[in-house]
This record gives structure tokens, sequence and C-alpha cells, in this order.
């Protein structure tokens, strides 16, 4: 953490927990369903896939629910072909239940995980639609799933509405096709990695996804592989309609392709073990399983070492300021940032340091009205009118202020 820009240890620590929490946990979750249904060696390659991605430990240190949503996410595909993968008459309370928690939950952290939860849930519909013996069956486990889904959309809808975010203006930065400003390329490094180690998950990416489409029978790995095809082509959705109107590709609008990639890459890796197991007598077998669990290995062990060595070798530390005086921190401040400045929070996260001098000052409730202008350095200086040229901060169309 201490590598990311903007923030040092102690400020990802202190502020950051919930993320943190949240990729541990998703990183648990993740390994653990595969262990327990493709075995250990496909377990610890998602892991490393997940842990080697550039964007999983940038996020992990944000104060937003980026990882809440990849680990309801996880939880809502998962679960979602557990359950699908046995009839309905077969698919008990509880497990019903996980699903729906994990649904509703994805609905509420991320505006696009309301269409995820129900496109999963749709799924589990369709398959145990195709299992029922009889109509009543039939129309118990249709019935269960259009209400399912009908309540995340609802979600999905309602406070999507309520959003004051629901209107960009992206100017310069609008996607535009053909893609010469390399707006795209985050997002594709998302699902498409590079370097060896990308290439050879690449490769297993793509057996996933044939294995996906070739699936006959109703396992949870075939279920999971049915799962995470259908939210790649959600995601081309999405992405044509962030193009369409106007806005700008962003790599934490997809960040949900990290865990699909995990997840078929791991599939990928052990329908290619399975396919050459089968043509092989028992000694190759065991020396096989052996090499893609020795392989497994190297690749979590590779993944860490890497984030370690980038954290150790650039650490971020907070930038020496000036305390302001206690006085200038009483009451509300209104931001401000000047008007030739891009990225008024640059440098170190000028509201954590906010925060952190009025505990200092242990700021009281006061009448006054005190406007405080970013610097570009993270740095700021407070004044009782706004400074000359100085624009109000907003975001999402409110004013950014800070009461006591």
């Amino acid at each position: 953490m201490r590598s990311i820009d903007r923030f040092d240890e102690g400020i990802a620590v202190g502020y950051r927990r919930v993320s943190l929490l949240a990729a541990g946990l998703l990183l648990f979750a993740t390994t653990l369903a595969l262990h327990l249904r493709l075995g250990v060696p496909w377990a610890l390659l998602a892991a490393a896939s997940l842990a080697s991605a550039p964007a999983f430990a940038r996020y992990a240190a944000e104060n937003r629910p980026y990882l809440s949503w990849l680990l309801l996410f996880a939880l809502t595909v998962i679960l979602a072909a557990e359950a699908a993968a046995r009839p309905w008459r077969e698919t008990g309370r509880a497990r019903r239940a996980a699903v729906a928690v994990a649904a509703v939950g994805l609905a509420l952290v991320a505006l696009p995980g309301a269409l995820q939860a129900a496109l999963a849930c749709s799924l589990c519909g369709l398959s145990w639609l195709r299992g029922a013996q009889d109509r009543r069956e039939a129309r118990a486990a249709l019935g269960w799933t259009l209400r399912l889904a009908a309540v995340c959309v609802a979600l999905g809808l309602y406070f999507g509405a309520r959003s004051p975010c629901r209107e960009y203006d992206a100017g310069p930065l609008a996607f535009q096709w053909p893609d010469r400003t390399g707006r795209a390329r985050p997002v594709l490094a998302l699902v498409w990695g590079e370097g060896i180690g990308g290439q050879a998950g690449n490769v297993l990416l793509v057996l996933g996804l044939i294995a996906a489409l070739r699936a006959r029978d109703a396992t949870q790995a075939s279920w999971l592989a049915r799962g995470l095809a259908a939210q790649l082509a959600l995601s081309v959705l999405l992405a044509v309609q962030v193009a369409r109107v106007g806005y700008y590709f962003l790599d934490r609008v997809f960040l949900h392709l990290l865990v699909c990639r995990a997840l078929l890459v791991a599939l990928g890796g052990w329908w290619l073990l399975r396919w050459l197991e089968a043509r092989a007598g028992p000694p190759t077998r065991t020396a096989l399983h052996t090499l893609a669990t020795g392989l497994a290995v190297f690749a979590v062990a590779a993944a860490f070492l890497s984030l370690r060595a980038t954290a150790e070798g650039a650490p971020t530390p907070l930038a020496a300021a000036t305390e302001a005086p206690c006085a200038e921190l009483a009451g509300t401040l209104v931001l401000d940032r000047p008007a030739d400045t891009k990225d008024w929070a640059a440098g170190p996260n000028l509201i954590v340091r906010l925060a952190r001098d009025r505990r200092r000052c242990a700021a009281a409730a006061a009448r006054d009205t005190r406007h405080v202008l970013a610097a570009g350095d993270g740095t700021y200086r407070t004044s009782a009118e706004p400074a000359p040229g100085a624009i109000p901060l907003a975001q999402c169309g409110r004013a950014v202020v800070i009461g006591p």
C-alpha cells in the first residue's frame, strides 16, 4: 500500500479498513471455493491471478466500495453456480438464502451490480427449469428467480435514479472510436494480461471460455464457467453503453473483470489438466498434477513478491506541511481549488489531512465558515473569503464541505 500515490501506509491502514478487509476476504473466498471444487493448484492459480493485478492492490487502498463490489460479485457468481448445479428440489433454503443475500448485497453496493446479480439469478432459474420434473416445481423455481431478479433490478434503478452522479461531462476524456488516446487499454488489461505470465494466463482464459461454450454437464465447474461467460457478455454491453453516452473508459468501472479473469484462468487450467490426464497413464497423471501444483505455487509466490518489492521500493510518505492554527479549523470548512489545477488532490489525501488536523485541534462547533484552498501537493491554506480565481470543489454536483 505504501507504493500507491496519495496514501502512505498509515493512511491506508487507518482509513481503508473496509476495503482491505474485503480484499482479504475476496482472496480467501475464491481460494476456498476453487479448492473445494477444482483442487489446490487451481485455487492457488486464481489467487495469483488476483494478487498479480496492479489494480487489485491499488483499489484495496481506496475508501470507496470497489473491493466490496468485487467480493460480493465473486460470492454471487460462485454461489449461483453451486445452486444451478442442483435441481430446485435439492437446493435447500440455506443455499437459496445465501444466493439471495449475496445478490441483494451486490445490487446495493454498485450500480452495475444490480444487472450482474439479476443475470446470475436468471442462470439459476434457467438451470432449475431445465431440471424440473413437473409444473409445480417449475413454477416455484421460476417465481423465486423472477422475484429475486426483480428486487435486484429495482434496487439498482432506485439508487441509480437518486444518485447525483447520473450525468457526466467527460469533455476531452470522452471515449471515441478508434481509440487513439488509449482510453480502453487499462480496461482491457484487467482481462487480458501482458508478459510471459500474462500470456500463459490468456491461453488458460480462452480454454476456460471454450469449455464454458462446449460444456453439456451440470457440474459446479460448468455452471461457474457459463456464469462467467455471461458476465463477460454483459460487460461488453456495459462498455457499449459507456461509449454511447460519451463517458470515458475507467478501469474502476470494469473492476469485476479481474474476478472473471482469475476464475476463468483457473477453470481453463483445470479442464486442460483433465484433458491431458484422460490420455495419460497413472505415472504421467501424477507428474502432471505435481507440475501443475508446483507452477501454481510459483505463480502465487511471484505475485506476492512482486507486490512486496513494489511497495518497499517506492514508499510515499506524507508531504511535510506547516500545521495550520487551530483557530482556522473550527466551524465549517468549504473546500476550493485553483482554477488551473486539474488534479486538486495530487499528493497525500487532503481530506484526510484536514480531518487529522481538526482532531488534533479538537475543533469545536462554531458559526464561522472558512474557505480552504487546496494546493497541488496536498497542503492547504484557509481564509475567510474565497481566494481570487478559486473554484468551489464539487463531487457529483455537490460542494465539498466539512462540518463540525
